[in-house]
């Protein structure tokens, strides 16, 4: 393979995307048939035998491990009778006769056991009376009375053995009434049992919390819990069954300490993704997402079905991380897909999930009559007409209280499209008008599964229909998802595995604004004054947003993703393990866009524009392939009470994207919208880049008796995203991990502290999350377009959009990769036979070599100085839980669990040649935000002050009075550096602080509860000076607003005010002006308006029933379980009620948000479902 990268303009060959997709559907379904033909052939395959002088003994081996039955007789008779046999494909009658022939022997057939006696011994049993042996059967099940298939259950003391069915039934039988059967299964506490009788035997299986969880997934292969010496968190599908989450995101969102799964600007639109950050924050010069692996292989972890997860392993270190290399140097996240179990019968199961989905809140307006007041009172402040007349006051007041009966003067009507704002008198809560009072959502989940010995199978099929809240304008997410995984051990030591996924998905919104991207929609929504009619006098839609909603047009995107896994393992001697993976993902999309005309009906009897000038339409094709090869093996091998394992491996991947864009203006016909059916200037452009990546890797695991643990892992990168001399790393690790409660002196406090574990790691791992061409000279081409203006494509010259050329900037082709290496230190300790348990990791990540400025050149040169790996932080921070288990009787159990996570990131080298406070600099933290120190709100006019007109000439009564804090007199800025930054100082931090979780649950008899709550301990809100959700006047009536739920109208009036809201000396807000310079002399950054932006919210809430067996089975259903759940019930928070805690944040500007809060909003959820087994 290949490392170097290119850049070119290709045209893209979109009908080879429908062969490829052809072809990988007809791979993808040979393999499953042919996987599930061996599964057939194994349910009812025939025997065939050949030998010569063999013993029975090893002749009867043969058949079991060729069927499902085993055989039950004395020693001696296996090994004194020698036979020759050779039979091919025969039934095991045929078999047992032809084995038997000439032989003093006799067979019986009882359920799946064959008894084989001597022919004497069968006519003295007849003559006599004597009992042949006993069937047994019986049911296990769990303390929640659930079926459990596949327990192993064994005749003590001899090889005679069976496993319960999909619903928890066995057949077996057993000599004589004195035999004692052992029940044992993965996770529980085994038992036995004495038969004493031929009595249905029912058996209740007591979960294990010492076993629980004990094998846990880790790079490239499981470890013994016990065993691991990296910082690894494990979730368990118990964990996370009962969260009816419409995406894996929210699903695992604060089941793990420091891992911060956060909403982004989207909110909670239909469809919208969120964030992952595992360990704070890793770099300042690219992505820093952990790398997020589903069955193995990078995916897009919101095209998972949640349904299909089993389970999730978090590596949080470089120990743990290190074999995935350069992609994983910020964390990884293994999730494993449910898979067939062994010797299972077929099983079908459906879940179902209804839910309503309903606005935690939408801020409800003030009355018009009380907006008027405020503007007015803002206008007159800064010295302007009132924004209100009496006559329009007088006309609002009547309405309000029934009087006046129009929503304008139909003497004196607006004139244009928005002056319905200005000289309407209508009393409408516009953000109620705007949203549903709720949404219908549905999931549904079928999958089948089963299995032999040798193979099994898993197919899982589930649809996601997530209609939006907007009341104009319909929008909407649809997922559809398909999984198969497939296993089949061809022999003793060759398995082969197959996978592949399939994902659909499709958006559907409202256009919105022309030139705005659709996330302005919601803050235009906040925009409109109540006073805004909603209807014309003939009956009309007034209001321009709804009809640009209804009307604009729409944007419509989908998205295919095609996964195939294809590998084989070999174990041709005991421990020593092959496996060989191919892993291929193609990917495609497509977005198309539809603007309009929108033509909005004016009361003075014109009409307006909304929308585009003419219609148009803009389509967008993407498409993606990924491939990887995976090739290692390992061995692992106990000698005494030394275990070594070993394992080298071999890694290669290679992404590919590739896109076209095309548009027209002036559609034929709107009814067929195309880029074939329009008739204006056509545009095009595309796009190509592709990256690739080498590695090899190793890792070394001894321990002693599971006492004294080591690891150490190592691999070697070559990525193409950097210069052929600067792309290969080397990034090792070690671990280490002592088990003192293996140790003999614990004995005294082993029943109070069963295991007690202190570990330790350290190591490195690259990071090549960069841009893909900084090392190559390019000179950016493109056309000369006005891109927020759909309907302008520039100017034209000889009727044609010409070409430009920028000068490219200088490049280095020494960037290389930046290295982050990790310190842990972590505990893990059981307490009370394990049913309390904690695990404590504090750890130090530093990041060296980050992109950062270099020197800067003069002028003259009349290009910029390109990056340089010269930038370097720290983030420190500890991660804690503490969870408890009990199991109280066999009807009654519960558990708790507690989580808290923080940390903090130090910038500790950085270029800053002018020491300026506006970037980073060496020693900032991250999240620190500079600004001034409140003192109070100036009451009169001849207070002494000091010299504030840095930032304006005037200041009196009501304004505010800030803190001279270098005691000069003066309050200013200084020169915003570290050396002179005047009264400013660090008022606040925006990073997360002590997230945790709380979860618990109990169980009894068939009814289960479940509460999952998350939060945020400590974390600083500044809304800045643009936020109308916290000032509500801002610097002209366009962008002002004023809500309920929040302090908007807590703001400074004189002790002598007599208008409708009265006097307020004593106010939490200055004096609001209706002018922008004015204004900003109040609302610099200061310390009095920090918020405090912790929050604790009960996530989810489940109670369930399961219906007792007894009850199903007349109607052939194995299980029933029927719940209702709600997500998002309660929130606790001192944010002002219009912001959301959990996207205050995200919303900001600086964060890629438009205004702060004014986001979708997030929703609850009330849900019903129910899951079924058959």
């Amino acid at each position: 393979m290949i490392l170097n990268t290119y850049t070119q303009r290709v045209p893209v060959a979109w009908p080879r995307i429908t062969r490829k997709i052809i072809m990988v559907m007809k791979l993808t379904t040979f393999f499953m048939i042919i996987a599930l033909m061996q599964v057939s052939a194994e349910g009812f395959s025939q025997i065939s035998l050949h030998g010569k002088n063999t013993s029975l003994e090893k002749v009867f081996k043969s058949i079991e491990k060729q069927t499902d039955y085993v055989f039950f007789t004395r020693d001696a008779v296996l090994k004194k009778n020698i036979i020759s046999v050779s039979v091919s494909n025969v039934s095991l009658e045929a078999a047992l006769d032809i084995c038997l022939k000439g032989l003093p022997l006799t067979y019986k057939i009882i359920d799946k056991t064959v008894v084989i006696r001597k022919t004497n011994e069968e006519k003295a049993a007849e003559q006599s009376g004597a009992m042949l042996p006993i069937p047994v059967r019986g049911k296990v099940t769990d303390e929640k009375n659930q079926a459990l298939p596949g327990v192993s259950i064994q005749v003590k003391g001899t090889t005679l053995g069976t496993v319960s069915n999909a619903d928890g039934t066995y057949d077996i039988s057993v000599p004589d009434d004195k035999a004692v059967l052992i029940f044992s299964y993965i996770g529980y506490t085994s038992q036995e049992v004495s038969v004493k009788s031929q009595g249905p035997l029912n058996i209740v299986l007591k979960e294990d919390l010492a076993k629980l969880e004990e094998v846990v997934v880790v790079g490239y292969g499981t470890q013994k819990k016990v065993n691991l010496t990296g910082a690894v968190d494990v979730v368990s599908g118990e964990q996370l069954s009962n969260r009816p989450a419409p995406n894996v995101s929210l699903l695992i969102q604060g089941v793990s300490p420091n891992l911060n799964i956060g909403l982004n600007n989207f909110g909670g639109e239909p469809g919208a993704t969120q964030s992952w950050q595992l360990r704070g924050v890793g770099s300042i010069s690219g992505n820093t997402y952990p790398l997020i692996l589903v069955d193995g292989v990078e995916t897009n972890i919101n095209y998972i079905d949640p349904a299909t997860v089993e389970s999730v392993s978090i590596l949080k270190d470089a120990s743990a991380s290190a074999v995935y290399g350069s992609r994983a140097a910020f964390g990884v996240i293994l999730i494993t897909t449910k898979k067939g179990a062994k010797n299972q019968p077929v099983r079908i199961e459906y879940s179902n999930n209804t839910s309503f989905s309903v606005p935690i809140y939408i801020p409800s307006m003030e009355n018009s009559l009380v907006y008027a007041t405020a503007f007015n009172q803002a206008a007159i402040n800064a010295g302007v007409t009132p924004t209100f007349p009496a006559e329009q006051v007088e006309r609002i007041k009547g309405y309000i209280d029934g009087t006046y009966k129009t929503e304008y003067n139909p003497n004196s009507p607006p004139v244009s499209q928005w002056r319905g704002r200005w000289d309407g008198n209508a009393n409408y809560n516009w953000t109620k008008e705007y949203y549903k009072k709720y949404a219908l959502h549905q999931k549904h989940n079928i999958n089948l599964s089963g299995g032999t010995e040798k193979s099994q199978y898993y197919i899982n099929a589930g649809v996601f229909d997530q209609p939006g809240t907007y009341s104009w304008g319909d929008d909407s997410y649809k997922r559809y998802n398909i999984l198969a995984n497939l296993n089949s051990q061809v022999k003793d030591w060759v398995s082969f595995n197959f996978s592949t996924k399939y994902a659909r998905s499709e958006t559907d919104v409202p256009i919105g604004m022309v030139g705005l991207d659709r996330t302005y929609t919601w803050s235009q929504f906040t925009n409109f004054w109540p006073t805004m009619p909603k209807y014309n006098i003939n009956g009309t839609i007034a209001n321009p947003l709804i009809l640009v909603l209804e009307q604009g047009g729409r944007i419509v995107t989908e998205n295919h993703d095609l996964w195939m896994n294809i590998g084989t393992e070999l174990e041709p001697i005991k421990g020593w393990k092959t496996s060989l993976n191919y892993r291929y993902n193609y990917r495609w999309g497509s977005n198309t866009q539809d603007p309009k005309p929108v033509p909005v009906p004016i009361p003075n009897g014109s009409t307006g524009n909304i929308g585009e000038a003419t219609t148009g339409y803009r389509s967008t094709l993407s498409q993606g392939q990924y491939s990887q090869v995976s090739l290692f093996t390992s061995y692992e091998k106990l000698l005494g009470r030394h275990y070594f394992k070993g394992l080298v491996g071999y890694e290669q991947d290679a992404d590919y994207n590739r896109g076209l864009q095309g548009s027209k203006m002036n559609l034929i016909t709107p009814e067929v919208p195309s880029i074939s059916t329009a008739l204006g200037d056509f545009t095009l452009d595309d796009y190509l880049n592709h990256w690739a990546t080498k590695g090899v890797f190793g890792r070394l695991n001894y321990n002693f008796d599971e006492k004294y643990l080591l690891e150490f892992s190592a691999r070697y990168d070559g990525s193409s995203r950097f210069a052929p001399d600067s792309r290969w790393g080397f990034f090792p690790s070690f671990s280490a991990g002592y088990n003192i409660s293996k140790e003999s002196f614990w004995s005294p406090v082993e029943p109070y502290v069963n295991t007690f574990k202190i570990r330790g790691s350290y190591g490195s791992l690259g990071n090549q999350n960069v841009a893909n061409y900084l090392y190559l000279p390019t000179i950016p081409i493109a056309y000369q377009r006005n891109a927020s203006d759909f309907a302008n494509p520039g100017y034209l010259i000889n009727n044609e959009i010409p070409l430009y050329a920028r000068p490219p900037g200088l490049i280095s082709d020494n960037l290389t990769w930046e290295t982050i290496t990790t310190l842990d230190a972590g505990l893990d300790a059981g307490f009370l036979q394990n049913r309390l348990n904690l695990v404590f990791d504090w750890y130090d990540r530093t990041t060296s070599n980050m992109l950062g400025p270099s020197v800067q050149l003069p002028s003259v040169l009349g290009s910029g100085v390109p990056f340089s790996n010269n930038a370097k932080l720290s983030t420190k921070g500890f991660e804690f839980s503490l969870g408890w288990r009990n199991q109280i009787s066999n009807d009654f159990s519960y558990d708790a669990r507690f989580t808290v996570g923080n940390y903090k990131t130090t910038i500790l080298e950085y270029l800053n040649e002018s020491g300026s406070i506006n970037g980073w600099y060496k020693g900032r933290v991250h999240g620190d935000v500079w600004g001034l120190t409140t003192d109070r709100i100036m009451q009169s006019a001849d207070e002494a002050i000091p010299d504030q007109s840095f930032y304006h000439p005037k200041w009196g009564p009501g304004d505010i009075i800030y803190k001279d804090l270098d005691n000069n007199g003066v309050i200013n800025e200084g020169k915003r550096t570290l050396d002179d930054h005047g009264d400013l100082s660090v008022i606040a931090n925006t990073t997360p602080k002590f997230n945790y979780s709380i979860s618990g649950g109990f169980r009894w008899k068939n009814i289960d509860f479940n509460m999952f709550w998350q939060g945020i301990g400590k974390r600083d809100f500044l809304p800045g000076n643009n936020s109308e959700y916290f000032w509500g006047l801002m610097g002209s009536p366009n962008s002002s607003a004023i809500f309920h739920g929040g302090r908007m109208l807590d703001y400074w009036r004189p002790a002598n005010e007599t208008n409708l809201l009265g006097p307020n000396t004593d106010a939490y807000f200055p004096k609001p002006y209706f002018s922008f310079i004015e204004r900003s002399k109040n609302t610099q950054d200061q310390s009095r308006y920090v918020l405090n932006a912790a929050y604790l919210r009960l996530k989810n809430l489940q109670i369930g029933y399961t219906i007792p067996p007894t009850v199903l089975n007349k109607f052939f259903i194995q299980r029933a379980r029927f719940y209702v759940s709600g997500e998002n019930l309660l929130t606790f928070s001192k944010l002002p009620k219009m912001y959301e805690p959990e996207t205050s944040v995200s919303s900001n500007p600086r964060e890629g948000g438009v205004d702060m809060g004014e986001i979708y909003p997030i929703n609850q959820m009330f849900s019903v479902g129910v899951n079924l087994s058959f």
